[in-house]
């Protein structure tokens, strides 16, 4: 499997027109921060909270994805964001706090995916990880 933070490896291009702003299947790739996946996963486990990565249109070949809580906001005009539960960016992490709240965060930190497929509207799309702070 490959490091979600390796930028030098070549991501894939699809071609995005500007008829398509609202079709979440034209990323090939989504930036989110370590911590926000961390922190909505701890939100989800312990708080029972619907923390969600929000990726937002209008939507292109690379998107940030952002900590966002779901039951907040729960209309959008179209086109919608796309929610992704947080442990789909990650490989196989146990429920908080696991061997307790630092060790599970870190593991969390490290576990991030190479690639994950997005539940759209639009069907299942497979995108490219790009994890920021993973160092810190």
């Amino acid at each position: 499997m490959r490091d979600g933070n390796d930028l030098s490896l070549e991501p894939r291009r699809r071609v995005v027109t500007d008829d398509q702003p609202g079709d979440p299947t034209v990323v090939d790739t989504v930036v989110v921060t370590v911590s926000d996946v961390v922190a909505a996963c701890e939100a989800r486990d312990r708080n029972r909270r619907t923390a969600v990565l929000r990726i937002t249109p209008p939507f292109s070949g690379r998107m940030r994805a952002r900590l966002h809580m779901a039951d907040v906001d729960a209309t959008y005009e179209e086109p919608a964001p796309v929610h992704v539960h947080p442990r789909t960016f990650l490989t196989d992490v146990p429920p908080y706090p696991g061997s307790g709240p630092e060790a599970w965060r870190s593991l969390v930190a490290s576990s991030l995916r190479a690639e994950a497929t997005l539940e759209t509207d639009r069907g299942e799309t497979t995108v490219r990880v790009v994890g920021l702070g993973a160092g810190e």
